[in-house]
């Protein structure tokens, strides 16, 4: 393991932000709006992660839709952690990396109902948070017979309508 290195928070001009060209994750303007909402009903809570190009360009590593949504908002200055201490391979891996695992794991709905019953002053569905309470009627009646398990050796796949990831 890698020792933790010593992180500080700066401001930096929201212009000096460089994007970063390889960057795969894919930021469609709903999810800017979002974003930009969250920073105007809750504050720029969540700094950017940047690093140092070799030509001393401040490139982003994580937050490259903050910086959208900053720059919709017209903000003049960012909250910056700057990562300097990794190498080129690294930063590379840590931006895919940062992306994949917030989307490699669900919520417990049971958790997530409560704290949503718990959030009575901002409006949660503008951040796609909807849960509806099912009634017998949502599940419908099937004859047993009419319904077929799949056999154990096949299992269904799903593909993303976005970025065609199946799994």
């Amino acid at each position: 393991m890698r020792p933790m290195p010593e992180l500080e928070v700066v401001k930096v001009p929201t212009e000096a932000l460089v994007a970063y060209g390889g960057n795969a994750k894919l930021h469609p303007l709903s999810q800017i709006d979002q974003i930009a909402t969250s920073i105007k009903e809750l504050g720029f809570n969540s700094p950017i992660l940047a690093w140092h190009n070799d030509d001393g360009e401040a490139v982003i590593v994580a937050g490259h839709g903050r910086l959208l949504a900053a720059k919709q908002l017209g903000m003049k200055e960012l909250l910056v952690i700057f990562l300097d201490h990794l190498d080129d391979e690294s930063r590379r891996t840590y931006t895919l990396v940062d992306n994949q695992l917030t989307m490699n794991s669900g919520f417990d709905m049971t958790l997530l109902s409560n704290e949503l019953d718990m959030i009575t002053d901002i409006d949660m569905s503008q951040f796609d948070f909807i849960i509806d309470e099912p009634t017998g009627d949502d599940f419908g009646e099937f004859d047993d017979e009419e319904f077929e398990e799949l056999p154990q050796d096949e299992k269904p796949t799903h593909q993303c309508p976005n970025c065609g990831f199946e799994w």
